[in-house]
């Protein structure tokens, strides 16, 4: 099969490029910037040994937040499948103004793109949601599944405004031309990982004391190997057409765990001491850090059974070995940058 991927530069873009490539298919990378000979090199740290030797895709650019029909036909021209991850990171606070730019950056751009496909004659379509469209948290012991009801989020754009694609994504129009297959995501870790899993990677690093060992959370992962993997095979499975799925590595932990896993990862100590969860939501709502703070001392559970038993799926790779090739490859970044940027090319 010939796969467009759209945000084919990013974390889970790169990576499912090359999982595609591995697997003989053919891929269109779509991207806003095409990056050079060393930033690629750098963009498969950690993609296995025969990363740097596969077959390269087909690299295409196309605008940052792109509405513009034209370019996406031609994008989508000659492809059976499309996976569309590109969009903007969930980080801006809510505003009018963050509400218009996620609204244009995840609805409008993807009704660009799926107007396109099907002018193309793009037979899969499967758009990369969040779980966050749930709400912020979950209930102890009521983990998430694909028939959840989910939350209004007007506190934030981002989950809003995937919500707001998905809704689209299933009207009977675009539901009766593609019948899109939505895929929520729960916090992606990784080599190359960015956001706040590199902030608390490096946290640990440094050695820097974390007020969290009285947590007692479970949140559910998935492992970016496991990821695409999922991905892969959610595209070739006509059972997954229409269908609304979940996906994770079926291991939840809580943030303690995480943080002693990659510190064993690390080879450092995890220097974890007792603040009662309480008093670390007042502390941090004053310091303007509740979100953060939230998302390391709440519960977050999704039941990816019926995801897993409709595709007859199962994640190869488990929690521990998954943060430990993160740890190597953080380990391996920092070295890279300590040695000063490699001149190597890609032949």
């Amino acid at each position: 099969m010939k796969f467009l991927v759209t945000g084919a530069s990013g974390f889970i873009g790169a990576s499912l490029c090359h999982h595609l490539l591995e697997a003989g298919h053919a891929v269109r990378a779509a991207a806003s910037a095409l990056a050079p000979a060393d930033d690629a090199l750098q963009g498969l740290q950690g993609l296995g040994p025969d990363a740097r030797h596969a077959k390269a895709p087909e690299w295409i650019q196309v605008e940052r937040s792109c509405r513009n029909l034209a370019a996406w036909r031609a994008a989508c021209q000659g492809v059976d499948a499309v996976f569309h991850l590109a969009g903007r990171a969930h980080r801006a606070a809510p505003s009018v103004g963050a509400r218009a730019v996620y609204r244009r950056d995840h609805l409008e751009v993807t009704q660009a793109l799926a107007e396109a496909a099907i002018h193309a004659g793009v037979r899969r379509f499967l758009f990369i949601s969040s779980t966050t469209v749930y709400g912020a948290h979950s209930l102890v012991g009521q983990a998430f599944r694909e028939d959840s009801p989910t939350a209004s989020r007007d506190d934030d754009p981002y989950a809003l405004s995937k919500r707001e694609t998905e809704i689209f994504l299933r009207t009977p129009a675009i539901s009766a031309a593609l019948a899109p297959t939505i895929i929520r995501l729960p916090l992606v870790y990784g080599a190359g990982v960015k956001g706040n899993m590199r902030a608390l990677l490096r946290l640990v690093d440094r050695g820097i004391p974390l007020p969290l060992a009285s947590v007692e959370n479970r949140r559910s992962f998935v492992n970016l190997p496991n990821l695409v993997d999922f991905l892969r095979v959610a595209a070739l499975d006509e059972k997954a057409r229409g269908q609304t799925l979940l996906v994770s590595d079926n291991e939840d932990v809580s943030t303690p765990t995480l943080i002693r896993a990659i510190a064993l990862g690390l080879g450092k100590k995890a220097r974890l001491f007792a603040v009662p969860p309480g008093v670390l939501r007042v502390v941090s709502g004053i310091l303007g850090q509740g979100a953060r703070c939230g998302k390391l001392i709440a519960n977050f559970q999704i039941d990816a059974t019926h995801s897993r038993d409709l595709l007859n799926w199962r994640p190869q790779i488990g929690f521990a070995e998954g943060v430990a090739r993160m740890c190597a490859a953080f380990h391996d970044s920092k070295q890279s940058c300590r040695s000063g940027p490699s001149h190597t090319q890609i032949s």
